[in-house]
């Protein structure tokens, strides 16, 4: 695309916005990298990951009973460790 100017000089051509298909998926994926990485983390902290490794370690599924046993077993490990102040 030619254009010319006011003053009859060429005028840049008009750029085309480009995207990188590849910086953009890159990009795309680190965000979902976070994303997972930020659930995995709240999942630790409210005890959800230790709810499921306690589940897939006794061969229990998930109910209400099975949450009683997981809570006086980690209530049971809390009251052993020492405090230090």
């Amino acid at each position: 695309m030619n254009m010319l100017c006011g003053a009859g000089v060429p005028a840049r051509e008009m750029l085309e916005g480009r995207t990188h298909r590849a910086r953009v998926s890159a990009i795309a994926a680190a965000i979902i990298r976070s994303f997972k990485l930020l659930a995995a983390i709240l999942r630790e902290i409210f005890d959800e990951s230790a709810y499921q490794r306690f589940l897939d370690r006794s061969d229990l599924e998930s109910s209400p009973n099975a949450y009683a046993i997981f809570s006086k077993e980690n209530e049971h490990a809390k009251s052993r460790r020492p405090r230090c102040c």
